[in-house]
């Protein structure tokens, strides 16, 4: 189906590039479609700013109490608002975001594991929109290479996409660039 093709032709982005290293990790041998010239999609022209809290080892280092059943709540309470008044998340699929709660920690230390860097800093908010109100949660990655060949924008981004890049090419991932799925 169509659907299917669109999804595969851009997935090396922020979402496809975790999903091809769990996959590789799995045994699986993978090959990545992309449709662009280049892996990253959006994600390599953001400032790589990650909101993931629920006990990160992040948080843990820098004494910031956090929990899923925190984020999730953060996510799905009505009576927490952003300063300009929004509920945000709060029309989201409860079971979704019981899913994010539940894995946000798990999904910072895979970043980890996989090659991201995150400024030596505390969590914060900076940055941030609709990360919660309790904890502290958002995570900079950065880029110091500046704009060029390995990131458009020169932003932190692309440290957070480069980084996913190199652990995939490392576990044995293969690259299509510039190609269309069309059978």
């Amino acid at each position: 189906p169509q659907g299917l093709l669109d999804f595969v032709e851009r997935i090396a982005g922020a979402t496809g590039l975790p999903a091809a290293i769990k996959a590789a990790d799995a045994g699986a041998s993978v090959i990545v479609v992309e449709a662009n010239y280049d892996v990253g999609g959006h994600a390599i022209l953001s400032g790589g700013n990650v909101p993931l809290g629920g006990g990160t080892s992040a948080q843990r280092k820098y004494s910031i109490a956090d929990s899923p059943d925190l984020v999730f709540t953060d996510l799905t309470d009505w009576t927490i608002v952003q300063p300009n008044g929004w509920p945000d998340y709060r029309y989201n699929d409860r079971a979704i975001m019981r899913a994010f709660a539940d894995h946000c920690a798990a999904t910072y230390e895979f970043l980890v594991a996989n090659g991201v860097e995150f400024k030596e800093v505390p969590p914060d908010n900076v940055g941030a929109h609709s990360t919660g109100n309790s904890a502290p949660r958002e995570n900079h990655a950065f880029w110091t290479d500046g704009a060029g060949l390995g990131s458009p924008s020169g932003r932190g981004g692309a440290g957070l996409v480069r980084s996913l890049e190199a652990s995939a090419r490392a576990k044995g991932v293969k690259f299509l660039l510039n190609y269309k799925m069309k059978h």
